[in-house]
C-alpha cells in the first residue's frame, strides 16, 4: 500500500493533504457521514468488480477476457506501465467509476431538491446544500482513492485532479463557514445545482464523443494493402528472392498515400484538381467560402456561387491547376459523388444569361448588388433585438417569451441562411459573423458542410445529400430507407408533429455531437475543417451554449415544472417552423424521384442538351408555394421561391421574386418539371401524402389528395 501510495502524482498527495487538513474544521457527525458515503461506495465498487455482468453482458465480458491475452503480445512493445490491472479488469473499474459517481451525484441533486420532502434523518440538523455538498464531497475523496488503487495509471488528468481540488476547497469553506442568511442561500442552491448538473451531463458527453472511425474512414483503411491493414500484426521476415517485390510494392502504397494525402488538400472542379493554398487569403468572397470546398468535388459549389463571373474564375483556376506530369496517378483517382458538369450546363448557362438580363433591367448589379438591400438589412436588425428581448423572457420562465424566443429564432434564421450562402453582403466577414444566425435552428459549423455544400451540389440525392438522413429513426421520406415498424405511425399527423418538434434539438444539438465524434455526417460529409482549432472549438462551443441557454438554464431561474413547460415550447416552436417550411420544399413524390421516374423524364425532354443537367435537378427536386405572397416569403425566410434559391444561392433572397417568372418560363420553353403550389396547405400536403405512402412497407398505399399544383 504504501509502494502504491508513493506513485500518486505531487498534485494528488496535495490534494489529499488539503482535503484532510480543512476536513477538521467540520464536526464530527460530518466526518462520520463522509466516511460512511465513502465506505458505501467501496462496498458498491466490491460487489460490482466481483460481478462485471451488471456492467457488461457476458459475452463482451468474455471477449474481452480473451483479447487481453491476444494484446499482451502487441503490448510488450509499448512502453511499460507498472500496473497489477489486466486491461478488460480496468475496463470495468473504469465502468464502476462512471457509475457511481452519476449515482452519488444523482443523490446530491435529490437531496437538494427534495430534501424536506424526502425526510433524511441521517442529519437532521443540515440544510439541504450542507447534505449535498457532503455527499459529492465524499465522492471526490473515494474517487481519487479508488482511482489510484483500482484504475492504474490513474485516469485523471492535471486538469481533473486540479478542477477537483479547486471545488473541493470552495465545498469545505462553504460547509465550515457560518449559517448563510436566506439571500445567500438561494445563490448558493443555484450554484450547487448547475454544477451537480454538470457533473452528470458532462461524463455522459464526453463518453458520446469517444472517437470512432467514419465509415469513409472504415473504407479507407479496407482498401489498404494487406500489409497496412494491422500495425499489430506480425510479418514473417523476407527472403531475398521478394526483398525487391516488397519493396516496390511499399513505394507504390506509399505513392497512394501521399496522393490521397494531396487529394485533401486540392480542390476538384469538373474532374480537374487545383491547388488554391495561396488564393484562399485572396479571395473575393472569403477565405471561408473557398475552404468549404478543400479536399472534396466542389463542381456545384464554384459554379452556382459565379453564375454571372464564369469567365473570370475559370481564368483565376487555370493559374492554380495542378501540374499533370506530376499528379499523373492523382488524375485516376474519381470522387464518388460527381454532380453533373456545369461548364457544359446548356440549361443553366441559359439560365444565368436570361436572369442577368432581368435583374439587370431591375436596375440591380448581378455581382455588386447580390446581398441584401437597406431594407433587408434593416428587417435582420429588428428580428435581432426581438431575438434578445424574447431571450431574456425565455430564461425567466415565460411561456409566451418561450413560443416568441422560437418563432424569432426561427426570423433571424434568415440571416443565418442568407450568410451561410454568403449572400448577406458582399463583405466576408458580415457572412462569417451572420452564419451564426443560424444558431437556434442549427450548428452554424456543420450547417455550411451539410446545407451550404452538400444538399445543395447533390439535392434529394441518397447516397450524398445528407438532409435525407437525417430523422430516419422516426420518419422515413425515402424508398431506399429499409421499412421499420414505426414507420407505420407516420400517416398520422400527430406523429409527424412530434417527430418534427424534435428537429431543431437535433440539428443543434445530436447532430453536431455525431459529427464532431466520427469526423463526418453519416459517412456522407467530410469535416474538412474539423484540424482547425477555431472552426474546432467554436463548432464544440455552440453544442454546450445552446444545450446551457436552451435547456439547463430555465431550471436554474425556476421551479422545474415551468421550466420544462419553457424547454418544450421552445423546442416545439423552432421544429415545427423550421421543419413546416424547409422540409416541404423537397419531400414528396414529384422531387423524389426512382431512377424509372427519371429516366423517362429524361426521354420526354425536347431538347437533349438538357440531358444530365445540375440545374434541370435542381428544379425538378425542389417546389416554390404562394409565390406573390410577401407575408409568405416573410413567415418562410424566403424559402417559398425554392427553385429559384437553389439555382442562385449567391443571390439574396429579397432579389429572388424578381428573377422567379424567367425561370418559370425558361422551364416551361424546356418542358422542365416546375412545381409551384398555390397556398402552404397543398405543399404541405403533398408532404404528407408522401409520408403516408412511405408508412406502407411496399410504399403502394396514398391517403391525402394534393390540389393545385401548377407544373
Amino acid at each position: 500500500m504504501l509502494f502504491r501510495l508513493s506513485s500518486v502524482r505531487s498534485v494528488d498527495t496535495a490534494f489529499f493533504g488539503i482535503s484532510i487538513g480543512a476536513a477538521y474544521l467540520l464536526e464530527a457527525h460530518e466526518l462520520v457521514f463522509m466516511t460512511t458515503v465513502c465506505l458505501v461506495n467501496h462496498g458498491l465498487a466490491s460487489f460490482l468488480r466481483a460481478h462485471p455482468g451488471i456492467l457488461l453482458n457476458h459475452q463482451s465480458w468474455n471477449l474481452q477476457q480473451s483479447s487481453s491475452s491476444l494484446s499482451s503480445a502487441a503490448e510488450e512493445k509499448k512502453p511499460k506501465v507498472v500496473s497489477s490491472l489486466s486491461a478488460s479488469q480496468r475496463e470495468i473499474n473504469m465502468k464502476i467509476r462512471k457509475v457511481l459517481g452519476l449515482a452519488c451525484f444523482a443523490v446530491a441533486l435529490a437531496c437538494l431538491e427534495y430534501y424536506d420532502k424526502l425526510l433524511f434523518i441521517l442529519l437532521p440538523e443540515q440544510t439541504a446544500e450542507s447534505l449535498s455538498l457532503l455527499i459529492s464531497l465524499a465522492f471526490i475523496v473515494f474517487d481519487h482513492i479508488y482511482s489510484v488503487f483500482f484504475c492504474e495509471p490513474p485516469p485523471r488528468s492535471a486538469w481533473a485532479v486540479s478542477e477537483d481540488l479547486l471545488t473541493a476547497t470552495a465545498m469545505l469553506s462553504v460547509l465550515s463557514s457560518s449559517t448563510p442568511t436566506k439571500s445567500s442561500t438561494s445563490s448558493l442552491t443555484s450554484i450547487i445545482r448547475l454544477w451537480l448538473v454538470y457533473k452528470i451531463l458532462m461524463p455522459l458527453f464526453i463518453s458520446s464523443l469517444k472517437q470512432q472511425p467514419s465509415p469513409s474512414m472504415k473504407k479507407n483503411r479496407s482498401e489498404l494493402p494487406v500489409g497496412k491493414k494491422s500495425a499489430s500484426t506480425k510479418a514473417k521476415a523476407p527472403s531475398n528472392s521478394s526483398s525487391s517485390m516488397m519493396k516496390s510494392q511499399h513505394q507504390q502504397n506509399t505513392n497512394d498515400i501521399d496522393n490521397n494525402v494531396q487529394k485533401t488538400i486540392l480542390w476538384e472542379i469538373n474532374g480537374t484538381y487545383y491547388d488554391l493554398a495561396d488564393f484562399v487569403h485572396r479571395h473575393p468572397g472569403g477565405k471561408e467560402a473557398l475552404l468549404l470546398g478543400r479536399g472534396r468535388n466542389c463542381t456545384a459549389l464554384v459554379a452556382s456561387y459565379h453564375p454571372f463571373s464564369e469567365q473570370q474564375f475559370q481564368q483565376v483556376l487555370e493559374k492554380y491547376r495542378t501540374n499533370s506530369s506530376s499528379n499523373s496517378s492523382l488524375k485516376q483517382l474519381k470522387q464518388q459523388a460527381q454532380p453533373p458538369q456545369q461548364s457544359q450546363d446548356y440549361f443553366y448557362h441559359l439560365l444565368c444569361q436570361r436572369v442577368e438580363k432581368v435583374l439587370k433591367e431591375k436596375g440591380i448589379d448581378p455581382i455588386q448588388d447580390r446581398g441584401a438591400t437597406f431594407g433587408r438589412s434593416t428587417y435582420y436588425v429588428v428580428i435581432a433585438i426581438a431575438l434578445c428581448i424574447s431571450g431574456y423572457f425565455h430564461a425567466k420562465g415565460s411561456i409566451l417569451g418561450s413560443f416568441l424566443f422560437g418563432v424569432f429564432g426561427w426570423l433571424i434564421g434568415a440571416l443565418g441562411h442568407d450568410a451561410g450562402h454568403f449572400s448577406a453582403s458582399r463583405l466576408a466577414w458580415v457572412n462569417d459573423f451572420g452564419v451564426w444566425g443560424m444558431s437556434l435552428l442549427s450548428n452554424p459549423i456543420v450547417w455550411q458542410h451539410q446545407h451550404t455544400y452538400a444538399h445543395h451540389s447533390f439535392t434529394n440525392d441518397f447516397d450524398h445529400d445528407p438532409d435525407l438522413h437525417h430523422f430516419h429513426a422516426l420518419i422515413r421520406v425515402h424508398k431506399r430507407f429499409k421499412h421499420h415498424s414505426i414507420y407505420q405511425q407516420q400517416n398520422k399527423l400527430w406523429f409527424v408533429i412530434l417527430a418534427y418538434s424534435l428537429v431543431v434539438f437535433g440539428t443543434c444539438f445530436w447532430i453536431p455531437v455525431g459529427m464532431i465524434r466520427d469526423g463526418s455526417l453519416y459517412g456522407i460529409v467530410e469535416w474538412t475543417d474539423r484540424n482547425r482549432r477555431l472552426r474546432s472549438a467554436a463548432m464544440f462551443l455552440h453544442v454546450v451554449c445552446y444545450a446551457g441557454f436552451i435547456v439547463v438554464l430555465p431550471f436554474w431561474t425556476m421551479p422545474w415544472y415551468r421550466a420544462l413547460a419553457a424547454v418544450i415550447v421552445h423546442l416545439a416552436t423552432s421544429g415545427l417552423s423550421f421543419a413546416f417550411f424547409s422540409q416541404i420544399n423537397h419531400l414528396n413524390e414529384a422531387s423524389l424521384m426512382d431512377d424509372a421516374t427519371r429516366a423517362k423524364r429524361e426521354a420526354s425532354r425536347r431538347d437533349a442538351r438538357l440531358s444530365k443537367s445540375w440545374a434541370v435537378e435542381q428544379v425538378e427536386t425542389s417546389n416554390n408555394f404562394c409565390t406573390n405572397s410577401f407575408a409568405w416569403h416573410i413567415l418562410s425566410n424566403g424559402l417559398n421561391l425554392q427553385i429559384e434559391h437553389h439555382l442562385f444561392p449567391g443571390l439574396n433572397h429579397c432579389h429572388l421574386h424578381h428573377i422567379a417568372p424567367v425561370v418559370r418560363e425558361t422551364c416551361l420553353e424546356y418542358g422542365v418539371c416546375y412545381k409551384e403550389y398555390n397556398g402552404w396547405i397543398d405543399i404541405f400536403n403533398a408532404t404528407l401524402n408522401w409520408l403516408d405512402k412511405l408508412a406502407d412497407e411496399d410504399g403502394a398505399t396514398s391517403g391525402r389528395k394534393v390540389k393545385n399544383e401548377r407544373n
